[in-house]
């Protein structure tokens, strides 16, 4: 691109840019005539919709300064917005979450936030709000795309310990799992490589030489296989990367087997909307209070 059509490109993307913000409010010193920044706002809305999240992750998220974030979990922590708990799995770390307090100065945004934008639409009709929600998304992903490029990849030595690493984490993290989460990640994995055939496979997501997803297909015998082991991280959800590890793991599942299974848990409808689309039938549920109490693991099947 030259200078001159770069040119014309930023002066239309930050004359769009000023018109938002205008629309939206974002000038204003306080957010929607509260008490709160822009900044701090969004921040009571990152941890109000995360079952956990540290300091570093908000930092990453939202591109903060590390030292101007401190000072706003400082305030927060002092009004009694937000409280601190160590990892389930490292208690180094200390995820943050919303007070009884926080939480419903969060909810009081949420809904004044709502109302901004539903008097926005208001005299919308349902084919102008479809067009802008595409417009919308036709934005975010053309940036993301640039931002975020992937591969996928055949594992390499190394990669099956951090993806047990990673599902520990994740899971006792965003969902409160034990400790027996991890040791039943860890004998399947054992399992898989020391009875498998030559016919299972995990691939990698791979994101500027970190693994950012996973994904594999573990022969169970006569003609019969399993998913196990998908996963993305966080910081990499809502890119399609779990669509393309599972349409990878699928494609070669139909070359080698006749069926493909898999067990998940019912609270997870990302990833039970991801394998309905993909073909996938539910089969089976049954209450599994082994790694936290009151889950509802489910089989899916998949057959060719």
């Amino acid at each position: 691109m030259s200078e001159k059509s770069k040119q014309v490109y930023i002066n239309g993307i930050r004359e769009f840019n000023r018109y938002y913000t205008n629309v939206l409010g974002l000038l204003d010193k306080k957010f929607l005539d509260s008490d709160y920044s822009i900044t701090e706002a969004r921040l009571l809305f990152e941890i109000g919709n995360s079952s956990g999240i540290t300091a570093s992750e908000l930092a990453k998220l939202l591109n903060i300064d590390k030292g101007y974030l401190s000072r706003i979990l400082h305030q927060f922590e002092k009004k009694g917005f937000i409280v601190r708990s160590k990892n389930f799995q490292d208690t180094r770390i200390l995820n943050l979450k919303l007070s009884p307090k926080g939480n419903r100065v969060f909810k009081e945004l949420n809904i004044a936030s709502n109302k901004r934008v539903g008097k926005l639409i208001e005299d919308f009709s349902p084919e102008e709000g479809a067009e802008l929600l595409s417009s919308m998304s036709s934005i975010r992903r053309t940036l993301e795309r640039r931002e975020k490029k992937f591969l996928i990849r055949e594992r390499k030595p190394g990669d099956l310990g951090f993806i047990v690493y990673r599902h520990a984490v994740l899971y006792a993290r965003e969902y409160g799992f034990n400790s027996s989460f991890e040791e039943y990640v860890i004998l399947g994995m054992a399992d898989y490589l020391k009875s498998d055939s030559g016919y299972g496979k995990v691939w990698v997501a791979e994101s500027e030489g970190k693994i950012i997803g996973a994904v594999a297909i573990v022969d169970s015998g006569d003609k019969n296989s399993q998913l196990r082991w998908f996963y993305t991280e966080p910081s990499h959800r809502n890119l399609g990367i779990g669509r393309k590890l599972l349409d990878k793991a699928i494609e070669y599942g139909r070359k080698r087997f006749s069926k493909i299974s898999l067990w998940t848990l019912s609270n997870l409808p990302a990833a039970r909307n991801l394998y309905k689309r993909s073909g996938f039938v539910l089969v089976e549920s049954k209450p599994n209070r082994q790694w936290k109490a009151g889950l509802t693991e489910e089989r899916w099947e998949l057959i060719f």
